[in-house]
């Protein structure tokens, strides 16, 4: 591939790991504090449903207001996927990692309204399950943008950044996973108590409200692995190709 193609295409794939880097700590933040509700408020007029008693364009109006962050954050997202994928297309393996992320990521995207609707009917079960799968496509999300980090790096003549890489997507891997199964286990013990053995039961019932900031510390140290690895196969592109020693 010539210099012509090549550099364009490095460029853009330098864009999208910078919306990749500034679009997961958003996201996550837009998407819990739309689940949350009224958390929208505490930056003003923006969040409360002021259309809410005016028809369904007034509905419609309020879950726009109130799903707009969670969206634009998601929207970066995939924009970042994008740009990476104008970078050598032609590589199969790469692309199917990209692919199962946008996936993932259109997944969330269509889900938002739900995490809006969920605050408003908690009790809902529909809504409940709607959260439920947003949360394990978020997991799901986050693994495979690790995938695609490996596979980026693999790419790249960098063999310390393969090897930091694949270090770091094999922890974030065990603490994700680990995630899922604490956040799959306490939703049976809340939904179906009489499947869960009893010691897990206590064992929850004995960590009482720190499990909330057990899930937390369990979500942020991936993220916090993952934006590392993103603004390293940054810095490595840069470093090599834009500005040669």
């Amino acid at each position: 591939m010539g210099n012509s193609v090549l550099l364009p295409s490095l460029a853009r794939a330098v864009r999208g790991l910078s919306a990749l880097f500034w679009g997961l700590p958003l996201a996550l933040l837009a998407c819990v504090k739309t689940a949350m509700g009224d958390s929208w408020r505490a930056f003003g007029s923006w969040g409360a449903p002021l259309w809410r008693n005016q028809g369904w364009g007034g509905l419609v109006l309020d879950l726009f207001q109130a799903c707009l962050p969670a969206a634009a954050a998601l929207v970066l997202l995939l924009y970042g996927l994008r740009c990476l994928a104008r970078f050598q297309p032609q590589e199969r393996i790469w692309m199917s990692a990209l692919d199962r992320a946008t996936v993932l990521n259109s997944l969330l995207l269509a889900l938002a309204p739900f995490a809006h609707w969920w605050s408003i009917h908690p009790s809902e079960r529909f809504f409940t399950q709607s959260i439920g799968l947003m949360i394990f496509g978020g997991i799901g999300f986050m693994m495979s943008l690790n995938r695609v980090l490996v596979r980026l790096a693999a790419m790249l003549p960098d063999e310390v950044l393969r090897s930091d890489t694949r270090l770091f997507a094999q922890v974030n891997g065990g603490l994700i996973g680990l995630l899922g199964i604490l956040v799959l286990t306490e939703s049976f013990a809340q939904t179906r108590p009489d499947w869960m053995p009893v010691f897990l039961l206590a064992l929850l019932s004995e960590l009482g409200e720190s499990r909330n900031w057990l899930f937390v510390m369990l979500a942020l140290v991936p993220l916090a692995l993952t934006m590392t690895l993103l603004w390293k196969a940054k810095e490595a592109i840069v470093s090599s190709v834009f500005r040669p020693a």
